[in-house]
């Protein structure tokens, strides 16, 4: 894991475009899109202080399936949040077809997400969809970093929790970079 000047533990350098003053969800989202090859993108909603997170199928999806992956990852958050004696305030899940792919749409408030949930959410989409996920790791992240992402994404969803002005902002994958733009 890199380190900044001050010695603190920073993303890989996986940032293509960084928009001025918003380091610590540009840092969220690189964390998150290297450490979770199947998520497509990243989204932040300041009015809704949410996240949304996409993810590819290869295959349209019927709507029986898109109802059984949304009782499965819906029971899977319900049984986290009492574990950990949190509340959920938005859970919500949309498919869309777009040309042969679905692009499925996950949204959490920021307020009660945590790493743990969110790893539990992709294990149970990477589960669901088996071969049909669509993955694109970022070339040259060791194993060890992977496993440091994990401890910076809460730390990073702890800040963003406090921080409510953050603007708009979208990541997404591009031949080997992630890149971030205000929205």
């Amino acid at each position: 894991m890199k380190r900044d000047k001050r010695g603190n533990r920073r993303a890989p350098a996986a940032v293509a475009e960084c928009p001025a003053n918003q380091g610590g969800t540009v840092s969220l989202f690189v964390s998150i899109l290297v450490r979770y090859p199947e998520v497509a993108s990243v989204t932040y909603r300041r009015e809704s202080h949410c996240l949304r997170l996409s993810v590819l199928v290869r295959s349209g999806l019927p709507e029986e399936r898109v109802a059984a992956l949304r009782e499965r990852i819906g029971k899977s958050i319900q049984a986290y949040v009492r574990l950990v004696d949190r509340e959920t305030r938005v859970f919500d899940l949309a498919v869309k077809a777009r040309q042969g792919v679905s692009v499925v749409e996950m949204w959490r408030d920021i307020d009660s997400l945590t790493q743990n949930e969110l790893s539990l959410i992709l294990t149970v989409v990477r589960e669901f969809f088996g071969d049909e996920l669509v993955v694109d790791s970022l070339p040259h992240v060791e194993n060890e970093d992977l496993a440091v992402q994990e401890e910076l994404i809460e730390e990073m969803l702890d800040d963003l929790r406090d921080f409510r002005q953050q603007p708009n902002l979208i990541a997404f994958r591009e031949e080997g970079r992630v890149l971030v733009f205000n929205q």
